[in-house]
């Protein structure tokens, strides 16, 4: 059975509130049958030091998730022992589910660095793509980046959900009143023993709280 699968990677190092909103109104704007948040176990373009332990940044991944059946976590990367690129993923869900198509969903901070992505371009021409802009400003750089790559980006989400055959990039501008949420404030906040309550889901702090995470 053909699927259309939303697929949002992240270091999830804590998942929070803001990553589970963005998921159900990705979710619902392109009407995808589910969300796949894939766990980088080893991102190969941040400092190891400062991440959680992958096991258990994928307990903290399970228990946001468990409220909501079109959130999938997935575990895809974890199970691979090089680092975590996004083609090599991509490459292995295809094979893996044949029939279905993948959109995947990127930040726009993190798309405008996607010229340091391994066979960034192979994954411009194979991939859907929903670029998230969290900043307006960053709307004019991404059309810049995608017209250097020759390509044109869409902005009705009529054509996009109904396109099969050529991959396109849909600019996506997002709006959420959990627009603040990140992990880098979960972290400072742990760090100065602040309450995380409304940022995080409470098996999220729990699982924080019993392993000590991101403390002094």
């Amino acid at each position: 059975m053909r699927h259309r699968v939303g697929l949002l990677g992240g270091t999830f190092n804590p998942v929070h509130m803001g990553h589970v909103d963005l998921g159900l109104k990705i979710r619902t704007t392109f009407q995808l049958d589910k969300i796949r948040y894939i766990l980088s176990a080893r991102p190969p373009h941040k400092q190891q030091a400062n991440i959680a332990p992958a096991a258990i940044r994928w307990q903290m991944l399970k228990g946001a998730l468990k409220p909501f059946p079109g959130l999938v976590p997935c575990d895809i990367e974890m199970r691979r022992s090089t680092y975590s690129w996004t083609c090599l993923t991509a490459a292995e869900l295809r094979s893996e589910y044949p029939d279905d198509t993948f959109y995947f969903v990127s930040g726009s901070e993190g798309f405008l660095k996607i010229k340091t992505w391994k066979n960034y371009q192979k994954l411009l021409t194979s991939l859907f793509f929903i670029v998230v802009i969290r900043k307006e400003s960053d709307k004019k750089k991404v059309e810049a980046l995608l017209h250097e790559e020759n390509l044109a980006p869409c902005y009705d989400v009529k054509r996009f959900t109904a396109a099969s055959e050529t991959p396109t990039v849909y600019i996506y501008s997002y709006r959420s009143d959990k627009l603040h949420i990140s992990s880098t404030l979960i972290r400072k906040k742990r760090r100065l023993s602040e309450d995380v309550d409304g940022l995080v889901d409470r098996e999220v702090k729990k699982i924080m709280l019993e392993n000590k995470l991101y403390e002094n």
